[in-house]
């Protein structure tokens, strides 16, 4: 159909549409109404949702956000300790804090050796509320926690998406947050599993709204980390313990008792309930909170979200909290931990962060050192650290000091099957190519061959034995005289 012929049926289909009413300017009249009750409406439920949640209104360039702001003082208890504890905690340890960061992230403005302390960086804790538990490209960030010490006050902001369609004013806002912490001094962001989840899934928002993401150049500490390779395998539930000293079966710190579970959780709220001793009261569980914000969405009755918020708080809160019991405890190091599991976990954490000194003094220490555990249980935690020392000299080539924390290891009654056969055969190796008694290699290759568990195991053994034969009938062959040949 040309141009014409359109134009003509256009005009057609104009003729024979019915003419408005009479009352026209009526039903303009209601119609405009209708959308003032509407409005009306809107405004009630708004205004419901800030009286519930006790948010306040932050009227920003792309819109409003609803903002909710708490604050929790210093003399206010978090589990066995109180805020203050934290506090000084952090101030005391940000020294260490590059040796977390991300290392895929910026780091400038931020300390570049430990020991100076002309800086202070600023730490803004953070942690999201999302309406699902995988991400994706359809999951929104409902809920923006940020926490941060101010003054000896820890203060926690939320950031409330009322409505789908408040999202970029949102965002604008938390821009706006985040610019006025960084513009204050260095900040470093603070998550926990935010590395796989938060930070990826605000960066999603950021970018399906065509706004440039402030975290980009955000140095980043992610605690999940450090926190699994302290406490993924703890035997310990912390209790109280007063006085001074640092955090972590030390003086002052918790004290030991043995768990039955193994390996432990690294969930957040795990380590509250075990390293901070904080035990929830009516708390939401996280697989419930998106149902929590669709009901929400639909009924505008936001009383269901209380708790909701009230558990990001506790999150914000807790994290601060870690943080400042990993990084003391990766201040003091070995030389004032008390209990030989400290000094392995504090390994671990060292070996993880690249301070391969560190990390063998207190595998050092957890190998030598007096337990005060039950007998069974420091047995098991002595194996470990010989185990791990092992491992680490050998990677740095100290083959002989290497071969004694093996040694070391073999002479434990009643270890793990699997760790003494590992003892055994790397004593084997080393007796065969690095010692050359091929005597005791072959003496060890036996005690070896009696603990592999499967056939592949064995056959490896029956066939180094078979080579430390054909060796020892070679050299017997070399030493006998001439005239017994």
């Amino acid at each position: 159909m040309d141009r014409t012929s359109l134009a003509a049926r256009i005009q057609e289909i104009l003729k024979t549409r019915p003419k408005a009413p009479a009352d026209g300017p009526q039903v303009a009249e209601d119609d405009e109404e209708a959308a003032f009750a509407a409005r009306c409406a809107v405004a009630e439920a708004s205004s419901r949702v800030l009286e519930v949640l006790g948010a306040t209104l932050r009227e920003g360039a792309r819109g409003p956000c609803v903002v909710v702001d708490r604050g929790y003082p210093a003399s206010h208890r978090h589990g066995h300790h109180r805020v203050e504890r934290f506090l000084t905690a952090l101030r005391t340890s940000h020294v260490v804090l590059p040796w977390f960061l991300d290392r895929t992230g910026p780091a400038d403005g931020l300390l570049s050796e430990p020991g100076d302390t002309s800086v202070e960086p600023r730490l803004l804790f953070f942690d999201l509320e999302t309406t699902g538990l995988s991400g994706g490209a359809g999951t929104y960030a409902f809920l923006v926690g940020c926490g941060f010490f101010d003054g000896d006050e820890f203060h926690t902001r939320q950031f409330f998406l009322r409505g789908y369609g408040e999202e970029r004013a949102l965002l604008h806002a938390v821009e706006e947050e985040l610019a006025r912490e960084f513009s204050r001094r260095p900040c470093v962001l603070v998550t926990y599993n935010g590395r796989s989840f938060d930070v990826p899934l605000i960066e999603t928002r950021y970018q399906f709204n065509r706004l440039k993401s402030p975290l980009d150049d955000v140095p980043h500490v992610d605690m999940l980390f450090p926190a699994r390779r302290l406490w993924k395998r703890r035997v310990l539930r912390a209790q109280p313990s007063t006085g001074p000293g640092p955090f972590g079966g030390r003086k002052g710190g918790f004290e030991a008792i043995a768990r039955d579970e193994a390996p432990g959780s690294c969930a957040l709220t795990a380590l509250e309930r075990d390293i901070l001793g904080l035990h929830r009261q009516d708390d939401v569980p996280g697989w419930e909170i998106p149902a929590r914000y669709f009901g929400y969405a639909r009924t505008g009755d936001a009383r269901g979200l209380q708790a909701v918020l009230e558990h990001n708080r506790l999150d914000l809160l807790s994290l601060a909290a870690v943080a400042a019991i990993v990084l003391e405890m990766a201040r003091e190091g070995a030389e004032v931990v008390r209990e030989r599991h400290d000094c392995l976990a504090l390994g671990r954490l060292f070996e993880y962060l690249g301070r391969l000194n560190d990390a063998e003094r207190c595998f050092t220490a957890a190998a030598l050192a007096d337990g005060t555990l039950d007998v069974e249980l420091d047995r098991v935690v002595r194996a470990d650290a010989l185990h791990w020392l092992a491992l680490h000299r050998r990677r740095v080539r100290r083959f002989e000091e290497a071969a004694e924390a093996w040694r070391q290891l073999t002479e434990i009654a009643g270890i793990d099957v699997e760790l003494r056969h590992q003892a055994l055969e790397a004593l084997a190796i080393h007796h065969e190519h690095r010692a050359k008694d091929l005597e005791a290699a072959r003496l060890f290759a036996l005690q070896a061959l009696d603990l592999a568990g499967d056939a592949r195991r064995s056959d490896d053994v029956r066939h180094r034995l078979g080579r430390l034969s054909r060796k020892l009938d070679r050299g017997a062959g070399r030493e006998r005289p001439l005239g017994d040949r």
